[in-house]
């Protein structure tokens, strides 16, 4: 982070579009949360812990917003306690006007159109009223599925960065993905 950057405030109002709603993580979460990041799709294509306890959940609602990184719950806009996935940008720089961008869906809301809607949703708002010019976004080149929801949500392929990710350990490559302003 650059000194005198500005940290990532919430979005006012809270991001909503149809039957889902953005908001911040909150301490009720945790329950759904270590549902969610027990699942073997979400621990392979995210940096969650392996096991992923009810400790790490408290302790990512607890400190996962920082000056660069803004996590947001996917919920359901008519009760927000259903909670369906993350979405959030990491790496902002407000100064040069990018960031990166990552999303993950629960089992119990998958092939819904959750990511699609959440990814653009939050895509919308970072490149509109937020004033960023760039997201970029990684997938593996496997995970096909994740591919089409960035490509669905208006993001570009791009290259294939070699080793641009470690994972509990191990280097992967990755597709980048990128939406502009």
């Amino acid at each position: 982070m650059l000194i005198g950057t500005p940290p990532v405030e919430l979005p006012q109002p809270p991001l909503e579009r149809g039957p889902l709603a953005l908001r911040e993580w909150e301490e009720g979460d945790a329950k759904s949360l270590v549902e969610a990041c027990a699942d073997p799709l979400t621990a392979r294509y995210t940096s969650v812990p392996i096991p992923y306890t009810p400790e790490d959940a408290r302790r990512f609602i607890s400190f996962g917003r920082s000056p660069t990184a803004l996590p947001l719950a996917v919920v359901s806009a008519e009760d927000a306690s259903r909670m369906f996935g993350a979405v959030g940008l990491h790496a902002v720089s407000l100064t040069r006007r990018r960031a990166e961008i990552g999303y993950w869906t629960a089992p119990w809301a998958r092939s819904q159109g959750v990511a699609q809607a959440a990814l653009e949703l939050l895509s919308d708002w970072a490149l509109g009223p937020l004033g960023l010019e760039r997201l970029d976004l990684y997938v593996e080149p496997e995970n096909e599925t994740s591919q089409r929801v960035a490509e669905r949500a208006g993001y570009k392929r791009g290259a294939l960065v070699r080793s641009g990710i470690a994972l509990r350990g191990r280097r992967y490559d990755v597709l980048r993905f990128t939406r502009l302003r």
